[in-house]
């Protein structure tokens, strides 16, 4: 996963790659950029180094060509005239012909196939139907209503990862059934900031974070010392009662990502009862969304796509089996849960990878 593609390549060398290393280095200067109108979410992007990137300067435009490559890879929908590929991918379903896709796709899909077999299905790529049935996406923050029984009954023979057929010699990807679709938006944003760690890295940055809505990917060590003297970066953990301004726990890291995965990123209120809500979490069994007792899941380790495709996944295993299948196929992979009573349960080695630091 951590490969890039041609295209992004050629990328990473448009920039300056002569630069040396900042070891020496006495003064850092930070530069920053944000971006609103990718993955349907804020992206900020921050690096430490002599100089000062301008909003124009080509460190940033390389960057955004990478979050533009992405998104326009895995969007589902058309963007007016533009048909990004999963779009087209997911129009061939049903074509009886396999639709060759680039790398970054072919990839992304396979990562999300082998978690659906980890998982027995919990986590399922094929689950585009039943997400555009639910349009959680554009019901966030209101009062709306749910789609009927008879409605999530008639798409669920189309969610099945086991119909997908892929030919990796060949990069193509057959769909066979009509009206299945795929949606990696579980895995994308993952993807995306991967690609963007290797850029910098890449074009000479040491110290860098950047924040793809949530999923976070630090950089080396903070570009100068705490306070306390520490070195480490410290990420917070949102407190899933407020703001995302306001955390819970801190985890400090050194080159490492942090993703979470939360029942209060996207939900709707249900019209006929404000009382009950839905998240955007779905349960391809059911239809509906997981109901287990959990608040978030937060995963640290050293791929973001990795730990995006595992947030989603343990949330759907449930605490005491997300544990135990985490520990047993990820043993370098540390977890925290918090249920809906802000309890923490971790696994077992992240007090000896990291320094956790819960605030209740």
């Amino acid at each position: 996963m951590r490969k890039i593609a041609s295209l992004l390549i050629l990328i990473l060398t448009v920039f300056l790659t002569s630069c040396n290393p900042t070891s020496n280095r006495t003064k850092l200067v930070e530069s920053n950029i944000d971006y609103f109108q990718y993955f349907d979410t804020l992206i900020y992007l921050r690096v430490w180094d002599t100089k000062k990137y301008n909003s124009d300067s080509e460190l940033w435009k390389g960057a955004e060509d990478i979050i533009k490559h992405i998104q326009l890879t895995f969007q589902k929908t058309k963007d007016g005239d533009f048909e990004p590929e999963l779009y087209k991918l997911n129009q061939s379903a049903g074509s009886g012909q396999p639709f060759k896709v680039s790398y970054d796709l072919f990839e992304v899909l396979k990562l999300g196939l082998e978690f659906a077999e980890l998982t027995d299905g919990k986590f399922d790529p094929t689950i585009g139907p039943l997400v555009d049935l639910w349009d959680i996406n554009n019901k966030a923050g209101k009062d709306a209503a749910p789609p009927s029984q008879e409605e999530i009954e008639a798409i669920l023979p189309l969610i099945d990862y086991r119909l997908v057929e892929l030919d990796e010699e060949n990069k193509t990807v057959l769909l066979p059934l009509k009206g299945m679709a795929i949606d990696l938006g579980a895995i994308a944003k993952g993807y995306a900031a991967d690609v963007l760690a290797d850029y910098f890295k890449a074009n000479g940055i040491e110290h860098a974070i950047i924040n793809l809505g949530g999923n976070i990917f630090a950089i080396g060590k903070r570009y100068e010392k705490r306070f306390d003297g520490r070195e480490e970066w410290a990420i917070g953990i949102r407190d899933p009662r407020f703001s995302a301004e306001d955390s819970i726990a801190n985890v400090y890291i050194v080159d490492k990502t942090i993703v979470t995965s939360g029942t209060y990123e996207r939900f709707f209120r249900d019209i006929n009862d404000t009382s009950k809500t839905y998240h955007h979490i779905l349960n391809p069994d059911t239809g509906y969304p997981y109901d287990n007792n959990i608040s978030s899941v937060t995963i640290i380790c050293d791929s973001s796509a990795l730990a995006d495709a595992l947030s989603t996944s343990l949330f759907a295993l449930g605490i005491e089996n997300g544990i135990k299948f985490l520990e047993g196929q990820f043993p370098d992979v540390a977890a925290v849960f918090i249920d809906n009573d802000m309890n923490f349960y971790k696994t077992s080695n992240i007090d000896e990878l990291y320094d956790f630091e819960p605030f209740i």
